[in-house]
Parts: C-alpha cells; sequence; structure tokens
C-alpha cells in the first residue's frame, strides 16, 4: 500500500513538472510572439512612411529616334503632387550635359515640346540620355539623334535671309555668308566648298531672292530651300 502511494506521488510530481515546463514554454513563445509581432508591425509601419515619402515619378519621350528638324517631345508622370518641380538635364554620348531645366507641374501626367528643333549647329548626331528628379525620385529616357540628310535651318539665319531678299540692311555678301556657315556645319552638303576660302566674284541671281523671301516668310520648307541652294552652287548658277 506505502508502495503504491510513492508510485502516485512521484507520477504526481512528474506531471506537475510538466505542466510548469509546458507553462514556461508557451509564455516564452507568447512573449517572443510578441516582439516578432511588434517588430514587423514596426518595419511594415515605416516601410510604408518611407514608400509614402518618396512620390513615384517616370519619364518617356515622344518617340524613340528624332531626325534635325524634329522637336524633342517629353511626358512625365508622377504619383502625386508635391509643389516642387521636375527637373532633367540632356546628357550626350560623352557626358557633356546641358544646365538644369526645371518644370513646374500641376498634375500628374505632364507633356512638353521644345521650343526650338534639333539643329547642326547645337546637338550633334548620337545617343542622349534624359535625367530628371522630382522630390528625391529619379528617372530616366533615352533618345536617338540621326542624320538622314533631311535640312534643318535654323531660324536666326532666317532673320538674314529676309532683310537681304527685302533689299534691307543686307547685301550679297550676307547671304554668302549665311550660306558658308550652312556649309560649315554640313546643314548643306557641298564637301569641297567647306574649308574653301570666299569667291573674289560671287554672284547671285536676281531671282534667287524671291526663293528666299518665300522660305523665309514659310511658304517653303527648310528642306526644299536647302536643297535648291544647295544644286544652284553645284550646278554654279550660284557663285560663292
Amino acid at each position: 500500500m506505502e508502495l503504491l502511494i510513492k508510485i502516485d506521488l512521484i507520477k504526481y510530481g512528474f506531471q506537475k513538472h510538466i505542466i510548469k515546463l509546458f507553462y514556461a514554454s508557451s509564455m516564452q513563445l507568447r512573449y517572443s510572439g510578441s516582439i516578432v509581432l511588434c517588430s514587423l508591425f514596426f518595419f511594415s509601419l515605416f516601410g510604408l512612411n518611407y514608400a509614402f515619402a518618396v512620390p513615384l515619378l517616370s519619364i518617356h519621350t515622344g518617340k524613340s529616334v528624332y531626325e534635325y528638324g524634329d522637336r524633342l517631345s517629353l511626358i512625365f508622370e508622377v504619383s502625386e503632387l508635391t509643389g516642387d518641380p521636375i527637373t532633367f538635364q540632356i546628357i550626350d554620348d560623352s557626358g557633356k550635359a546641358s544646365s538644369p531645366i526645371p518644370i513646374q507641374i500641376t498634375s500628374l501626367k505632364t507633356e512638353i515640346t521644345a521650343p526650338v528643333p534639333f539643329y547642326k549647329t547645337t546637338f550633334k548626331a548620337g545617343t542622349y540620355h534624359i535625367d530628371a528628379k522630382y522630390s528625391g525620385s529619379n528617372a530616366s529616357a533615352v533618345f536617338t539623334l540621326v542624320d538622314s540628310d533631311k535640312i534643318a535651318i535654323p531660324f536666326q539665319y532666317k532673320i538674314f535671309v529676309k532683310l537681304w531678299s527685302d533689299s534691307q540692311q543686307a547685301t550679297d555678301t550676307n547671304f554668302v555668308n549665311v550660306i558658308r556657315d550652312l556649309i560649315q556645319y554640313d546643314i548643306i552638303h557641298i564637301p569641297e566648298l567647306k574649308n574653301q576660302a570666299t569667291n573674289s566674284s560671287v554672284h547671285i541671281p536676281a531671282w534667287v531672292k524671291n526663293d528666299a523671301r518665300w522660305w523665309s516668310g514659310g511658304l517653303i520648307s527648310d528642306n526644299d530651300f536647302g536643297l535648291a541652294i544647295q544644286y544652284l552652287i553645284k550646278a554654279k548658277i550660284i557663285i560663292i
């Protein structure tokens, strides 16, 4: 009888020990779980705050390939308006960058078009990168400028040609200087005259002024006017 009582006490003590261990383990797991849950909550909250602190920014060009005479078009998209401007730079394949250009935006999607076309006097053919920044976000785009033999003449030359065609404060020499510049920049393709000195016996038929007047007035395209001058020089009808 005493033996049975001792055995029961041993069993009771063992069970009690097991219960204590189980309780302690449960408490430890609860404590650890609370730490894990608190940690996950903290980092999730921090991550969400960080994500919403920096708006998304994307940039696209109107097309991937441009020719001389085309105007660069850009499309900016942001996830929210912060009041900050978008600032971007155009970088050529040698790493040379333009000055930062700020664009104030008033909507989530903004489209802009360059006021001046691509000219050989300011842009060489090649690959260009556009790097944009907005409220801590960065985005980039790439486009290619190709020389397709399309003639595009910078607007400032039209001013001189218009004065010459209207016989106002411009001489044949002024017109020749314009043509020489266009040849030097390879806008008009006459390689044999590129590094040649000005001819002392300049000859420009009077009727050429009509073509020049139509071109400066926007009635003839840069390409048509340039090809006409190019032909007249090669045929020696115009001597410069």
